[in-house]
């Protein structure tokens, strides 16, 4: 999926897979202030619908991308984007790779030159052969001069996640205020950003999406607290929209020790469709 928007930034990813009652929704916070063009490659949506594409058969780290440098000369938004495109993002292939990619490109709104540069990237290989290809990507690439900056490519010793949750009564389906019955968080560890995805996104798509209560109520269970149910089986039954927030936290060896994306997905489930309109 590849689109280009200017910041500030708020869009919402079209619907990747039939059984998702509606689309998660993504926020970027901008990296810089101005204006900016900023465009992201991302496969992440459509293969969480697809867990047969996780083929890997030994551990390898995520790796980030966070490079950014300040551009001097009469070069546009336009350039800047291609040569990046060229040198990382169009090597980053959707068969071989999970990914998730932002690249942004301020400019001079008087001149509309580029003055500066960000890429913004997490990705792990999705099968052994992708490995191989990778490495061979890095011994040629990492290290090497982008836009006047060493571009370095980082192995994250891991991934921890907020996991939030948020249960209650929205009056309308744009409404931006819910009247909240329950909040809870919780925090777990994965040696990967694919782990992550082959456990807790695909459970999300699985069980989340659902006023089920032998799905619903064990996903709670296993995610946030033994006996989450005694508990949701109320608030859920009078709620009419839940929403989950997943924040990444990648745990890196040099600083910043922890890295975050600008880019934040958050899946909510809006139970007025339902006989009952209600959660469960």
């Amino acid at each position: 999926m590849k689109m280009s928007l200017v910041a500030p930034l708020f869009l919402l990813s079209p619907l990747s897979f039939a059984n998702l009652a509606e689309p998660p929704k993504e926020v970027i916070t901008p990296v810089f202030d101005g204006q900016a063009v900023v465009k992201q490659y991302s496969n992440f949506q459509e293969a969480a619908g697809h867990k047969q594409w996780f083929e890997r058969h030994q551990p390898y780290p995520t790796q980030v991308v966070r490079v950014q440098g300040v551009l001097s000369g009469e070069r546009h938004c336009e350039a800047i984007l291609q040569e990046i495109d060229d040198f990382f993002v169009s090597k980053i292939t959707h068969e071989k790779f999970l990914y998730n990619t932002l690249v942004f490109c301020g400019y001079d709104p008087e001149t509309e030159y580029a003055v500066q540069f960000a890429i913004n990237s997490y990705f792990d290989p999705l099968n052994d052969g992708a490995i191989y290809y990778l490495e061979n990507y890095l011994r040629s690439h990492n290290g090497q001069d982008l836009l006047g900056v060493p571009f370095e490519v980082e192995s994250a010793r891991g991934v921890a996640v907020s996991l939030n949750i948020d249960a209650g009564v929205l009056n309308h389906r744009n409404d931006s205020t819910m009247l909240r019955y329950r909040h809870d968080n919780q925090s777990h560890y994965f040696a990967s950003n694919y782990d992550l995805m082959n456990d807790l996104i695909h459970d999300i798509y699985e069980r989340f999406y659902s006023n089920d209560p032998d799905l619903i109520l064990p996903f709670l269970n296993h995610w946030f607290y033994a006996f989450a149910d005694r508990t949701y089986s109320a608030v859920l039954s009078h709620a009419n929209y839940v929403e989950l927030q997943p924040e990444r936290l990648f745990l890196m060896e040099k600083e910043p020790k922890v890295y975050t994306s600008p880019l934040r997905m958050y899946f909510g489930h809006h139970c007025t469709k339902y006989d009952n309109k209600h959660c469960l």
